[in-house]
């Protein structure tokens, strides 16, 4: 059996799916939308039971009884059905922070709308739920979904991812909320090792693997919040070795 086509077949899924729409529908805020319901979906057969993915926002208590902060809205978060939930209708959630595993931003092309600027959106997204959380000790998968992206210089885009997380120097914990997972394209995926830095040693990883970029997002999210069952079986979640695919580390 091909392990490789099976996880490639999750790209040409996902890419047939909204050109299909695209190709009916020309309103750009639909298409947006659609885009979300799309990945969100797909993303959603490989969750366990427990776990939901929804569109909503996160909400924080503060020192005044009666009031509470709102975070920004966020495209997806991937959350843990065993807490208690604010407010659910359909996939639309208002959570509290102990509840979140995962964000997700989700754009059609990153680099066109902007990547550094989505990237800072998306660290400041999730430094609202790691500084609302009472366990400090567990990362916030933090991810950018782009279907398309241009990679014309690699330098560029390490810079804007880089730029926002020099930014954040001042944060001591910003290796447990910034963004840490991000799909450019199908061939282009970036990561960031949290162990590396700890090490000190350049934590930011630019991957190019051809058509696997969707599918290498999505398992990493699976084992963020697996516990050691996609480890266990990691050829079967990451059918190629990514290390000998990477071409720039910052």
């Amino acid at each position: 059996m091909d392990t490789i086509e099976f996880h490639k077949s999750t790209t040409k899924e996902l890419l047939a799916i909204k050109d299909r729409v695209r190709n009916l529908v020309n309103h750009w805020g639909e298409d947006g939308r659609h885009q979300e319901a799309v990945i969100k979906t797909m993303i959603q057969r490989f969750l366990p039971e427990k776990f939901k993915i929804g569109t909503g926002f996160i909400v924080r208590q503060t020192r005044q009884r009666g009031n509470h902060q709102p975070s920004k809205q966020i495209d997806l978060i991937i959350y843990d059905t065993s807490f208690p939930i604010l407010f659910r209708d359909n996939d639309f959630v208002i959570l509290t922070a102990d509840s979140v595993l995962g964000i997700i931003e989700v754009k059609a092309n990153a680099t066109n709308q902007g990547l550094e600027q989505i990237v800072k959106k998306a660290n400041e997204n999730g430094k609202f739920i790691f500084d609302a959380r009472t366990d400090k000790t567990k990362s916030l998968f933090n991810g950018i979904f782009s279907y398309e992206s241009t990679i014309g210089n690699v330098d560029t885009i390490s810079n804007n991812i880089k730029n926002p997380w020099d930014e954040l120097e001042t944060e001591s914990n910003r290796q447990y909320f910034g963004v840490n997972h991000i799909s450019l394209n199908q061939d282009w995926f970036y990561k960031f090792w949290e162990h590396e830095h700890i090490d000190g040693n350049p934590p930011h990883y630019l991957y190019k693997i051809k058509e696997l970029s969707f599918s290498f997002f999505i398992s990493n999210l699976m084992d963020w919040i697996g516990g050691t069952s996609v480890i266990e079986n990691s050829n079967l979640w990451f059918p190629i070795d990514k290390s000998i695919e990477v071409r720039k580390r910052f």
